[in-house]
């Protein structure tokens, strides 16, 4: 049991988008806020983002209604909300979604050559199954 838990630990969202970046980019450039946030997108659409609106609250996985309208930013550790809608902070993906998820980015071809660079309001994703 103890190894499943090692395999599946909560990683920063902005950590897992700057290694998806540059797995998928084959290059590097200077990571800033804009590029992780436009990535932070992409892999929302194919795994799970936990994240909370409160310190004192634990992450939780956001369902697709709670991320929907919003735009990631400050580097992929937040999601705001223009409405005014309180914004989840402490946003996170687990290792092994992450690795599910870099691998389907793969074989889709992603690799953010014509990725626009400034914050991009969040949709409900659809996804076709692997």
């Amino acid at each position: 049991m103890k190894q499943e838990h090692i395999h599946n630990e909560l990683v920063p969202l902005s950590s897992a988008a700057a290694t998806a970046y540059l797995a998928l980019a084959g290059r590097g450039i200077h990571l800033s806020d804009g590029v992780l946030d436009v990535v932070a997108i992409a892999l929302a659409t194919c795994m799970p983002v936990y994240g909370a609106q409160f310190e004192d609250e634990p992450l939780r996985r956001l369902s697709d209604l709670e991320l929907a309208g919003g735009k990631f930013s400050h580097g992929a550790a937040r999601l705001q909300f223009a409405n005014g809608r309180r914004a989840f902070t402490r946003l996170a993906v687990t290792t092994l979604d992450f690795a599910e998820g870099l691998a389907r980015l793969k074989r889709a071809g992603v690799n953010f050559s014509h990725a626009r660079f400034e914050p991009a309001p969040r949709r409900v994703p659809t996804v076709v199954p692997a």
